[in-house]
């Protein structure tokens, strides 16, 4: 065998050595071109705190008198707005995983609304839960005139749900508005928090106030196919220009120094076959990868203008107002794009927390998983099962 082609079997062996790496490693990663569904959807830590819900649930329902209620000076509200699904309801585990550990003081310092955002709420199967009233502190459908009934009526019958979901969206923000706490977050129905995620939300909203004045949210759930690297196409991430600048940069000092220095000249073939074939390969396969397998976030508070999507969103209760006369104007859309928009517009900033604190957990929407998600000794996990 000679020399080439030891260098190129070197190369391969190499690669070879770390694709199985990578496909024993980056299964979870919906980013990555090695995700593994059939492995992929093992629950761990999500398993762990659906139990703590379900344990939390039969606790309250076997107690007797009032739950604990909030203060009258909370700090956060949480709004819920809450419509039937196809086939499973998710409300009770969302408030759920929503109190479950908090310590009395938490409690005290949040204030939960949970809104059933159907025009005939007795389709709705949590409507005449005699246990969501007692642990929550406003539990309502629409409170609205004849008139406008009928054209919410008539969105649920035409199925115009982008421009229902922004009415619900502006009622839960005016429901939390009207509660007087500082920050207002609106979850979506169908989610699991993670444990300790008031306390860390409480630290990470300190800390955005300290770094900017004027900001619209703080986002607790992303999922990682939201965070750069969109494109799982080989070329789709700027790799040839990438490998030209890596392999040039080589090739360049080689072609002008091989006449002067022996060292180039003695090892011209390697280097030929770094620059045109390892470099491209593992420049390729880095990408390939996923990012959130490669370069997770660490944990903390990031100023971040992408990101998806609207599951779990907290904002400071001055941006309401306007926000809600953005809405208005808006009238329909997916509410993590129109919340984007206001941003720009009015040039605010955007902020992530990081590990997040929320899971989505509606099979129904969506069926994609992430590394972070089922990792049971991190405080937070990834985005959907």
């Amino acid at each position: 065998m000679n020399s080439l082609a030891r260098k190129l079997l070197f190369c391969v062996s190499f690669l070879l050595a770390l694709i199985f790496y990578a496909r024993a490693r980056f299964y979870r990663d919906p980013g990555s071109i090695f995700f593994d569904k059939t492995r992929a959807y093992q629950q761990v830590y999500s398993h762990h705190r659906l139990l703590e819900t379900e344990e939390f649930i039969r606790a309250t329902k076997k107690e007797a008198g009032e739950y604990e209620k909030a203060s009258d000076n909370a700090t956060l509200c949480v709004a819920i707005s809450s419509v039937k699904r196809q086939r499973t309801n998710y409300l009770e585990t969302t408030i759920a995983g929503i109190l479950a550990g908090l310590t009395p003081q938490e409690r005290g310092a949040l204030y939960l609304s949970v809104f059933i955002s159907e025009t005939d709420p007795e389709k709705h199967p949590s409507y005449r839960s005699p246990w969501i009233p007692r642990v929550v502190d406003n539990f309502h459908t629409y409170d609205v005139f004849e008139h406008r009934l009928e054209l919410l009526q008539d969105m649920e019958r035409e199925e115009r749900f982008l421009e229902k979901g922004v009415y619900d969206y502006r009622t839960a923000l005016q429901d939390c508005y009207k509660s007087g706490a500082p920050y207002i977050a609106v979850f979506e129905d169908d989610i699991l928090m993670a444990d300790g995620w008031m306390v860390r939300t409480l630290l990470g909203l300190r800390e955005v106030e300290r770094r900017a004045e004027d900001w619209l949210y703080m986002r607790l759930f992303n999922q990682e196919r939201s965070i750069g690297w969109a494109g799982k196409h080989i070329g789709g991430n700027y790799e040839f220009p990438i490998i030209a600048l890596l392999s040039g940069a080589i090739l360049a000092p080689t072609y002008f120094l091989r006449s002067r220095f022996r060292f180039f000249r003695v090892h011209l073939e390697s280097i030929m076959v770094i620059s045109l074939f390892l470099i491209p390969s593992l420049v390729i396969l880095f990408y390939q990868c996923g990012k959130a397998s490669l370069m997770p976030p660490r944990d903390g508070i990031y100023a971040q203008k992408f990101g998806c999507c609207a599951q779990a969103m907290v904002m400071p209760r001055g941006q309401i107002p306007t926000l809600r006369s953005f809405l208005r104007m808006e009238k329909a859309g997916q509410m993590d794009t129109l919340l984007n928009r206001r941003a720009r517009r009015a040039k605010l900033m955007r902020y992530a927390f990081y590990p997040v604190q929320a899971q989505h957990i509606g099979k129904i929407s969506f069926s994609f998983i992430t590394k972070q998600q089922l990792t049971l000794d991190r405080p937070g996990f990834g985005t959907t099962y």
